[in-house]
């Protein structure tokens, strides 16, 4: 059985998660990926810009709202499709990634609603997002490191 070479240049065009570790088809996979969720939260800031600062309502609102779902139901989908084509270790990395950001921002939910009820301001339900994201992120880099032996463990 052959395996397809691992490519050492994916890092660029939007390829960067786990670049030394992909493949040529994980690479233009997440390099879809990436385009499409970079347009979706383009089109998330254009489509609450057009609603709030500038009266997009009716017709109008929901083709914006529209839009932005079409475009993160597509993001998704093309996510589900690397993780299907990559093999073993990129899919724990990913999937473990995923788990941290997931586990992240419930617990960071539960802890701000508490905060919340003590005085502290009220986050928007798009906020907790963030944390999602960036703690997946760290997922990706932490899984990387551990996997190719530079954790120190």
């Amino acid at each position: 059985m052959m395996t397809e070479q691992r490519s050492d240049t994916s890092f660029r065009g939007l390829g960067w998660a786990c670049s030394g570790v992909l493949t040529r088809r994980d690479a233009e996979n997440l390099r879809r990926f990436n385009v499409v969720t970079l347009a979706w939260a383009m089109m998330f800031v254009a489509s609450t810009l057009a609603i709030v600062r500038f009266g997009a309502k009716g017709l109008t609102g929901w083709a914006l709202a529209t839009a932005t779902l079409l475009l993160g139901v597509v993001a998704m989908a093309l996510y589900v499709k690397f993780l299907r084509a990559a093999d073993e270790l990129l899919r724990k990395i990913h999937v473990e990634a995923l788990g941290l950001g997931f586990g992240a921002s419930i617990v960071f939910m539960l802890f701000w609603r508490l905060c919340e009820r003590l005085g502290a301001p009220k986050l928007d339900v798009v906020d907790p997002v963030l944390v999602m994201v960036l703690f997946w992120a760290a997922g990706q880099y932490i899984g990387l490191r551990r996997y190719r032996g530079e954790s120190g463990e």
